[in-house]
């Protein structure tokens, strides 16, 4: 998997001009067809998409290129569980969010938990994308929980990642520099600041 801008059009051109490279070898992407069509639940609305797949032309493995609004094995929209990660950071409890987010809360709560469960990981890997981003940064101060160090990171390192590279929204950042994995299940790495 890829995590690519929210825009088809320009993915489109990319990987037909072969400038996107492959996940694994850095090889380059050629088209591949699509992946399963799937539905994507919006703050406001539900979307249809369909990523498309391409498979890299030196090692073969194939990638789906998933919009970076969406985070890798979530239903829902990567700003949504942003949403709520950053009322719980204040204070609010899930079924509280669940409720100003019209989600079930067993789903939020489910967020929350693998949040609160990869605070610390999280919260260092977007300190090392702050540092890397803005070269003035010189220190982050405590917010009072571990939480809302994670907001204050996030916020940091979108905010320079924005000034550095042109505007996008917050969670498509996020979504971007975790590699879509923000809630994953898994022990692989995040991709590191380059």
């Amino acid at each position: 998997m890829l995590i690519v801008v929210n825009d088809p059009t320009h993915v489109e051109r990319e990987l037909l001009a072969g400038r996107l490279s492959c996940p694994r070898c850095e090889g380059e992407l050629r088209p591949w067809g699509h992946a399963r069509r799937r539905v994507l639940r919006m703050t406001t609305h539900d979307e249809e998409l369909r990523p498309r797949r391409a498979r890299c032309s030196n090692c073969h493995m194939t990638s789906v290129l998933l919009a970076d609004v969406c985070l890798y094995r979530r239903v829902d929209e990567a700003a949504v569980i942003g949403r709520a990660l950053l009322e719980k950071a204040t204070g609010a409890g899930h079924r509280t969010i669940a409720a100003r987010l019209a989600r079930p809360k067993e789903t939020v709560r489910g967020w929350l938990r693998r949040f609160s469960s990869r605070v610390v990981a999280l919260r260092e890997h977007f300190v090392r994308w702050a540092f890397a981003l803005d070269p003035r940064l010189e220190t982050i101060p405590p917010q009072g929980s571990p939480l809302a160090d994670l907001a204050e990171a996030i916020g940091l390192a979108t905010r320079a990642a924005s000034l550095l590279f042109g505007p996008r929204p917050v969670w498509s950042w996020v979504s971007a520099m975790t590699g879509g994995a923000l809630l994953s299940n898994t022990n692989s790495p995040f991709p590191a600041p380059r």
